[in-house]
């Protein structure tokens, strides 16, 4: 950015709408950010569960997680096998150990996905500072200015 004391108005009318896109940007980051929040809780549901069933007779009776804090009681007819989502719709059917495998790998690349939007939006809320941090400079600055222009003519005899 440019020194402070060589600040435009328009420089100033600039950076408001840079820092108002920023602004938007990070509401959407922040979106972003929870959703994937929510796909990592699903995932660490899903895992627990799945070890849960690890060594479960048929016809034994569970409370099953089914989304929203609401579980379903239900009896496991076939506690080997899981059908798990692997994208764009398509289900495949799994034993416990690959499809926590999977689940585990889906939860890493979630965490990875999160940490990068964390950073994305920790370097906006930076530079948004920044621009408030100038923007406030000049507008002290411009007050100081007027505070001795006032002084000044009251000074002046008439």
């Amino acid at each position: 950015m440019t020194s402070d004391q060589n600040l435009s108005e328009e420089d100033i009318q600039k950076m408001a709408v840079s820092h108002q896109q920023m602004e938007y940007q990070a509401q959407a980051i922040a979106q972003q950010i929870n959703l994937v929040k929510a796909s990592i809780d699903d995932c660490n549901k899903a895992i627990y569960t799945i070890t849960e069933l690890e060594g479960i007779e048929e016809e034994h009776e569970m409370l099953i997680p089914i989304g929203s804090g609401a579980n379903i009681m239900a009896k496991i007819i076939k506690a080997d096998k899981v059908i798990i989502e692997i994208g764009a719709g398509v289900n495949v059917e799994k034993n416990l150990d690959e499809a926590r495998e999977n689940l585990i790998a889906r939860k890493e690349e979630l965490t990875k996905f999160h940490e990068k939007l964390q950073t994305d939006l920790n370097e906006l809320v930076a530079k948004m500072k920044e621009i408030e941090a100038i923007v406030s400079s000049v507008a002290d600055k411009q007050k100081q200015q007027i505070q001795m222009q006032q002084q000044q003519q009251q000074q002046i005899p008439m």
